[in-house]
């Protein structure tokens, strides 16, 4: 036991300094407003998030998801449904608002799984033997990105997402050269708590078994069996037969405009946003994309993005650039190319930032030693000018919490 503590130690420390770092940030946002959990049932105040509707439906404790998200409830009311009981308790004990108890006891919950992904992508990085310092750098990005700290900090469905992922790659990655029913097992909160996250699985398939069908078709096989099973034992079934009607109805979303234009719209609103505070401003009580980012901010993030890309595209033969590179194209292409919900596209960057955190370690990898230290100063810069970004960003959604929904 203690020789196992010795071998993840910087996994463990890691863990825990995330954690206290996000509960610091929560504790000064709880302590002013409720704008990160209850916005008295409405859609879109923060982002084009549903993050009100989400608390007050209570999707997740008690309350069936849509069928973009068949088994979210299910997954995650696993430990959300005893933090429902305890808030209960304790509301009623103590007499303390409910909402105010449960809505900090969901940040709780997502503080640590958020911790929980980033703990996996240091670990799956760590391996690459890259210097301490630009791991550190890296790393650090990651924590202080505007998608992990507003996804952390906003009762959704995002942060539970990401987790799918990462830990589908960190398995792929435990498991490398091995065929295993664990990947296939794995792949079913892809499918249950995103639908369109499903493609990750996919993509291991294809790059797994090749034109191998036989071996193909015994893996889907055991995951359809496997989803199978948990969905009728869950009652899910009612969602999955109204994912036709479902996507129907979300072909509202899908901006239909020139491509030049969803290429700028992709740069600022999709990709910026990976890294950096979007755009934004409040008008009719909503917090929403608008205009163009610091322009020196952006051409920074557009080297840090080339960096990645190339860093993927060098170790391009690798099992986990390959799922990396396959992440970030397959989001430009649901909402780049088709332009689904490309308007406020920065909600969506959670799914695909933990693969240019990862791919920048591979570039780091690769870059010879003399270029090591012009990186560091880079990867500074970078780390510097986020911070201030997501300062100014999460400062106006304190304001905004303060004077439209305060504690």
């Amino acid at each position: 036991m203690t020789e196992k503590i010795a071998k993840h130690k910087s996994e463990i420390l890691l863990f825990i300094s995330v954690a206290i770092i996000y509960l610091a940030i929560a504790i000064i946002f709880y302590s002013k407003t409720t704008i990160f959990y209850d916005t008295n049932n409405t859609y879109d105040v923060l982002l084009d998030t549903d993050t009100g509707v989400l608390f007050n439906w209570n999707t997740f404790a008690l309350a069936q998801d849509n069928s973009k998200h068949i088994l979210f409830m299910q997954i995650v009311s696993l430990i959300g449904y005893p933090i429902h009981l305890l808030s209960t308790n304790i509301a009623t004990n103590f007499n303390i608002g409910f909402n105010h108890v449960y809505g900090m006891g969901l940040i709780l919950l997502q503080i640590l799984v958020s911790s929980a992904s980033i703990t996996m992508v240091y670990s799956t990085i760590k391996k690459l033997n890259i210097k301490r310092e630009i791991l550190s750098l890296i790393i650090s990005m990651m924590v202080f990105s505007f998608p992990q700290i507003f996804m952390t900090m906003n009762v959704e469905r995002f942060i539970y997402g990401q987790l799918s992922l990462v830990f589908f790659v960190f398995l792929v990655n435990k498991l490398k050269n091995k065929e295993s029913y664990w990947i296939d097992i794995a792949a079913i909160p892809l499918f249950g708590i995103t639908l369109t996250n499903i493609y990750m699985y996919g993509i291991n398939l294809l790059l797994e078994f090749k034109i191998n069908i036989k071996k193909m078709a015994k893996h889907i096989g055991a995951f359809v069996l496997a989803a199978y099973v948990i969905i009728v034992s869950s009652r899910a079934y009612n969602s999955f037969f109204m994912v036709k009607d479902i996507v129907k109805s979300d072909t509202k979303f899908i901006q239909v405009i020139p491509m030049f234009e969803k290429l700028k719209m992709t740069l600022v609103r999709l990709l910026y946003p990976t890294m950096y505070f979007p755009s934004a401003k409040f008008e009719n009580g909503m917090f929403l994309q608008q205009g163009l980012p610091n322009m020196i901010f952006f051409l920074i993030f557009l080297v840090l993005f080339v960096c990645a890309i190339i860093g993927g595209i060098k170790h391009y033969k690798e099992r986990i650039p390959q799922l990396c590179l396959g992440a970030i194209l397959a989001n430009i292409t649901l909402h780049g190319i088709i332009g689904y919900n490309l308007k406020n596209a920065n909600i969506m960057a959670i799914y695909f930032s933990f693969a240019i955190i990862i791919l920048l370690a591979y570039f780091a990898k690769s870059l010879p030693k003399k270029y090591t230290k012009i990186f560091i100063i880079f990867l500074v810069v970078v780390l510097v000018t986020m911070i201030i970004s997501n300062i100014q960003g999460f400062l106006k959604i304190l304001e905004i919490g303060m004077n439209n929904y305060p504690k």
